[in-house]
């Protein structure tokens, strides 16, 4: 198990870096989120608590341009060592730029953007991914309803961690997928009063050929400004399911033939409050 610094995570150094340098000036959104969290991989009956904290800025140009960098660390109490050599640290990043293409009312428009996702060293044995898209975004958004939905088309990597299949008779240069993709989603959020509103997506990337991943996640938010001003406590699920199908090294009608994983899917819960920083 390799915890060499990724490449998404130096692009997303130099990104907060170049927002720090603005943030005084321009006032840059800084926040932080902590709480708990918990990882499951359903079909061996796992379950990985631990503890995480995240830091996230928002930047926005002049010119409408917004820039926005996520980092989040958790630290797991990993006691079911589904991987026998884990490092119980692991890493989710989000870095994106978008900027409107076309607004056709107050409500509606189209937006360009650019994201940069990647995760690394999770318990369920995904030792990289990154996930790089530039896509054409339609919004529509009333403050009380907002929905989009996302095309877009660009580079899809998937790394697994080399101590599992290694016992399932894989090599290294087994352990990573990486192709062009194009990428579908859909998401919608709703306000539930003044201090509640819940967020809904999912999202699929696809080779042309095949599917490569499909993600479902749901957010539920309670605006806790009473406590700390422009505070919210987040109850958030995220369920992505993974096509190992690529990893194989042999036909599935090998009477040898076993997956790479002997899991294709996990789930991530959170708890935690996210607020403003500075």
């Amino acid at each position: 198990m390799d915890l060499n610094t990724p490449s998404y995570l130096i692009i997303g150094s130099i990104v907060f870096a170049g927002m720090g340098l603005t943030a005084k000036a321009e006032g840059t959104d800084w926040r932080i989120a902590f709480g708990g969290h918990n990882t499951i991989v359903e079909q061996v009956d796992s379950h990985t608590l631990g503890a995480h904290a995240g830091f996230f800025v928002e930047h926005i140009t002049e010119s409408n341009i917004s820039w926005k960098g996520n980092i989040d660390i958790f630290i797991d109490d990993d006691k079911d060592k589904l991987d026998p050599d884990h490092i119980p640290i692991w890493f989710q990043t989000a870095w994106s730029v978008d900027g409107n293409l076309y607004r056709f009312s107050p409500t509606m428009n189209l937006q360009w953007q650019v994201t940069l996702d990647g995760k690394r060293n999770t318990v369920s044995s995904v030792e990289k991914q990154s996930k790089l898209f530039p896509a054409i975004v339609a919004r529509f958004d009333n403050q009380k309803f907002y929905a989009g939905i996302t095309l877009g088309g660009g580079h899809y990597m998937l790394e697994i961690d080399d101590d599992v299949p290694r016992e399932r008779g894989y090599d290294r240069e087994d352990f990573q997928n990486k192709t062009g993709a194009y990428t579908v989603a859909a998401d919608t959020k709703i306000m539930l009063g003044k201090s509640f509103d819940i967020y809904a997506g999912a999202q699929t990337w696809n080779d042309g050929s095949d599917w490569l991943e499909n993600k479902y996640s749901a957010v539920f938010s309670y605006h806790s400004d009473s406590w700390i001003e422009d505070s919210e406590v987040k109850l958030s699920v995220e369920h992505s399911e993974y096509n190992l199908d690529p990893f194989d090294n042999r036909d599935k009608n090998d009477a040898d033939y076993l997956a790479i994983l002997p899991w294709d899917n996990d789930t991530l819960v959170r708890i935690y409050v996210d607020m403003p920083w500075g």
